[in-house]
């Protein structure tokens, strides 16, 4: 059964408040403030909790929310994407117009989750195990370079998958998301590729700027 429409307002603060969680996970790890094993420690309590509470807000925004631009749409509006999320299959909203970049974006993510994987999980692990590392005093590779290793790994990798939204091909009628799905609904695909290209490029440029310095 279909539950009632929620507060379009109530469910974009919700969704914004969920999506500040990632930044702050990466304050904790990338600015690791000291001591560096509590930064550590409370950046793996953040990521697990926001999965535990970031999944059920999808579920309440999923019949609602535009997948796209994120706009709360009047029941029987706009057009369905269906996105499959390991053996489970989502009906995403978007507003009309709005599933075609939406499709491009998860067909282009889909074709390229292999790299994107890589680009994202290498340079994470890198980085936990130098922080690791550095909490019980073996730091082995000097921490501020894992770190502009992370940032400028992480910030190619996001500018890649940015690129979805103009070079990706749908062409199935169900796309499937290889990564966290809940993620996409707090902002909505659209913001969270404009959050990829301009941090992406600051990282980049972080990254750089440290290894051309050495």
């Amino acid at each position: 059964m279909r539950t009632a429409q929620p507060s379009p307002l109530r469910l974009q603060i919700l969704g914004v408040l969920l999506f500040l969680f990632i930044p702050l996970v990466l304050y904790l790890y990338v600015r690791h403030p000291a001591p560096v094993g509590l930064s550590l420690g409370a950046g793996v309590v953040l990521m697990v909790g926001h999965r535990r509470l970031a999944r059920p807000y999808m579920r309440r925004a999923l019949p609602w929310k535009c997948i796209w631009c994120n706009r709360v749409l009047p029941e029987g509006d706009g057009e369905v994407l269906e996105l499959r999320a390991g053996a489970e299959v989502l009906p995403a909203r978007c507003c009309t117009g709005h599933r075609a970049p939406a499709a491009r974006t998860f067909a282009f993510i889909e074709v390229w989750r292999w790299p994107l994987r890589l680009g994202i999980f290498v340079p994470l692990l890198a980085l936990l195990v130098a922080l690791a590392a550095a909490a019980f005093g073996r730091e082995i590779v000097p921490l501020p370079a894992v770190t502009a290793f992370f940032q400028l790994v992480i910030g190619l990798t996001v500018n890649l998958a940015a690129l979805g939204s103009l070079f990706g091909r749908a062409e199935r009628s169900t796309v499937a998301v290889p990564f966290p799905v809940h993620n996409f609904f707090l902002l909505g695909v659209r913001a969270l590729l404009w959050v990829f290209r301009l941090v992406g490029v600051w990282w980049i440029w972080k990254g750089l700027s440290f290894f051309l310095a050495l």
